[in-house]
């Protein structure tokens, strides 16, 4: 892959990714967050599968580090986050999701700085410090005085929370010591995500919602699962080409990209606070995570 290719394809992500916001608002409206979550994830986990047995051929013996990794990820990244994340979105708007969602390398960087016992430079903090600020004025909705009342919506400190699952996701992704493949264990971990979701769902009777959809619904949910799930596969074969520093300035375009998205799809005002927000926690990554 040349670097053009990459770069083109991070674009795509960047958009399919940036897409899932205002459509799972849409999704939302018809479905349960339990029942998005988990339709999304038995419809992805078999095509995973075949596209790992087709690229990669058959797993490698299974070691009790693979099964822990797999699961692990799959209880943070798939069944919490997943879940938390739906139910968020289902409370609060997907201009807000989408700023809150983009603090989460902040909190990457100083959770392993904390780990490894490394010491935050002055610009790295100065980020930090940035960032929340850039959170705070976000689920204040730009008034002080919300935030000294503790005012706030409860789907933004929900998305918060499924923002912490993600972190751990993240973390543990990159310090397991599994012979499996991005791949592989992107597989896997869906497969076990399904089988823990189904039967939550099933508390939100999803035959009846089911019965209830419209084309929007569906579509919504086949849209997570066929294009926003492999584009996780493209984020990782574009980084391999050009890098996780340049491929993380396509993933900053995100939260402008969900405020413009859901301003055309579903006519959602954008905010002085939503820019400024916005911006603030893209420069707060940007300064925390500088090397």
């Amino acid at each position: 892959m040349t670097h053009r290719d990459a770069y083109a394809l991070l674009l795509v992500v960047a958009l399919l990714w940036s897409g899932n916001f205002p459509l799972a608002k849409l999704g939302l409206a018809e479905l349960g967050p339990l029942t998005m979550a988990a339709t999304r994830a038995l419809i992805a986990a078999p095509l995973l599968v075949l596209v790992s047995r087709l690229l990669e051929g058959p797993l490698p013996p299974l070691a009790r580090r693979d099964l822990t990794a797999v699961i692990v990820l799959a209880v943070t990244g798939f069944v919490g986050n997943s879940a938390l994340w739906y139910t968020g979105l289902r409370y609060t708007s997907p201009a807000n999701a989408g700023i809150l969602g983009a603090a989460a390398p902040v909190v990457v960087a100083l959770v392993a700085a904390a780990w490894l016992r490394e010491r935050l430079s002055t610009t790295s903090l100065a980020g930090i410090a940035l960032t929340m600020a850039a959170v705070l004025l976000t689920i204040a909705r730009g008034s002080l005085e919300t935030l000294l009342a503790l005012r706030v919506n409860r789907g933004d400190l929900i998305i918060l929370a499924s923002q912490l699952l993600w972190v751990t996701y993240t973390l543990y992704s990159r310090a397991n010591r599994s012979t499996f493949s991005p791949l592989q264990m992107l597989a896997g971990a869906h497969v076990v995500a399904a089988g823990l979701l189904l039967p939550l769902a099933l508390l939100e009777r999803p035959w009846r919602s089911f019965a209830g959809a419209s084309w929007v619904g569906f579509t919504v949910v086949l849209y997570s699962a066929l294009l926003g799930t492999p584009g996780h596969i493209g984020f990782y074969q574009a980084v391999r080409t050009v890098g996780p520093g340049r491929a993380a300035v396509f993933m900053n375009l995100i939260p402008f990209l969900v405020l413009g998205l859901s301003w055309l799809m579903l006519g959602e005002p954008i905010r002085w606070y939503h820019l400024v927000g916005a911006g603030g926690v893209i420069a707060g990554v940007a300064l925390s995570t500088r090397r």
